[in-house]
Order: C-alpha cells, then structure tokens, then sequence
C-alpha cells in the first residue's frame, strides 16, 4: 500500500485515512469535524488552488471543506476499499 496526501489522491475513489501529521491544534479541527484516522473519506473535487471538499463515507457525513495545506496533512492509503 502506497500512502499519499489527500490533496494528491484522485477524486471519487474512497480512501482510508492512515494518519494525520499535523499539531495539536490542526487535529483538533480535524476532529471537531469528524475526520479520524481509520476514517474512510472520499474526495470530491480535484482542483489545485481552490479548498478540497471531502466527505467522511464513515459516519456518512456531509460535504466538508479543508484547505489545502491540511490536506496535504492527511495521510491515506492509496488502495481502494
């Protein structure tokens, strides 16, 4: 299994969160937002410049924005589920 950023991972594919390095603080939003590790998120937008949308298929969650410097925090798995 490859690990790759979010940011960098194709859209429309479901992928599992392998880990997130970032601070205390950017985890903390992260989990406010529902985002664990183990988590499985799939991308929905693939633009370089714009915020990444991303929706937890876990908890079955809604849309969510992050910049793209936390995503590229978010570590998955480059294999699909």
């Amino acid at each position: 299994m490859k690990i790759l950023s979010l940011n960098l991972v194709t859209s429309g594919i479901p992928h599992k969160i392998v880990e997130i390095k970032s601070g205390l603080e950017a985890r903390k939003k992260l989990l406010a937002m529902g985002i664990h590790v183990g988590d499985a998120i799939i991308k929905l937008n693939h633009s370089r410049w714009s915020p990444v949308l991303i929706r937890n298929v876990t908890t079955r969650s809604s849309k969510i924005a992050i910049g793209q410097g936390l995503a590229s925090k978010i570590l998955v798995g480059d294999d699909q589920l």
